[in-house]
């Protein structure tokens, strides 16, 4: 007598494997779709670096003839020259660009080269050279809601305070109309 089995087929050795195995695979490409998406999420919830104009305010007798702001991983941003600072504005126009994450939680420090600028006689000779400074500031968050400005403020006792702001601050010393600087 010829029989022939009847069997079912989710209940071969064969097909029990093939099924545990798109149940595996299954699972796999849910999790990785769950966790691309968490990522895409989290990843533009991160604010892109903003740029932050260079101000310069220059509350001594000598003319800046330099700036360089730099951060700690090295990349620097000339912030072009700083005129005296007069009773109502800063010496200096506002020069691209220092990078910032607005979203960062700790201080920012950055490093704040510049060259305070020879002075010269009525003849054009050099009566003082030109004077290299170095100096870091550390600025705390919370930061503006939209920055605009890295402020620099150079004091005549030689030390350096930095803000950043969303409009342009007024100077913080108030110096007598008709000042002249020594170059």
């Amino acid at each position: 007598m010829n029989t022939t089995a009847v069997t079912c087929p989710m209940r071969s050795t064969n097909n029990w494997n093939n099924y545990g195995f798109y149940l595996a695979m299954r699972t796999l490409t849910r999790v990785i779709f769950a966790a691309s998406a968490l990522t895409a999420v989290l990843g533009c919830s991160r604010a892109k670096p903003v740029s932050l104009a260079i101000e310069g305010y220059n509350y001594t007798n000598r003319y800046i003839s330099s700036v360089t702001v730099t951060d700690e991983d090295g990349n620097g941003s000339w912030g072009g020259d700083v005129k005296l600072s007069t009773p109502t504005a800063g010496g200096g126009g506002g020069t691209c660009c220092v990078l910032l994450d607005s979203n960062t939680k700790r201080p920012v420090r950055l490093r704040i080269n510049w060259v305070i600028g020879r002075i010269d006689d009525a003849a054009g000779h050099p009566i003082a050279p030109d004077v290299r400074r170095e100096a870091w500031v550390s600025i705390s968050p919370p930061f503006p809601a939209d920055p605009q400005n890295f402020e620099v403020h150079f004091y005549a006792d030689g030390h350096v305070e930095a803000a950043i702001t969303r409009w342009s601050s007024e100077p913080r010393v108030k110096l007598p109309e008709g000042r002249r600087e020594r170059r």
